[in-house]
């Protein structure tokens, strides 16, 4: 079995009641994936990609992270995961709702 094929069997028997991925695609140096499920609705969804980005790591010999995401419009999340040897900066969407307005800010550390 494969890093890829263990990570998401691994994070489904974790995660399976919380939070879904699916791999929209995967290259040997990053991973788009789509997160969706129940953690859409709590305000640690990002701790979902990060803990997917550790077990990935995990079996591939070397640390892996989150580059970026952003929320997408039905509430889901797409990640894009990469070796951290490769990461120059990070990327983060942050979406908020306040009296009916939605407010969306994208940073870069």
């Amino acid at each position: 079995m494969d890093c890829l094929a263990e990570t998401l069997e691994k994070f489904r028997k974790v995660f399976g009641s919380e939070a879904l991925v699916d791999v929209l695609h995967a290259s040997p140096d990053k991973i788009e994936a789509h997160f969706h499920g129940n953690m859409c609705y709590t305000c640690g969804a990002y701790d979902y990609f990060e803990d997917f980005a550790y077990m990935y790591g995990e079996c591939a010999g070397e640390e892996w992270a989150v580059e970026s995401y952003h929320q997408n419009p039905d509430g889901t999340y797409t990640a894009t995961l990469r070796p951290k040897r490769l990461l120059k900066t990070t990327k983060r969407h942050i979406k908020i709702i306040i009296d009916n307005r939605e407010l969306n800010y994208h940073l870069e550390t």
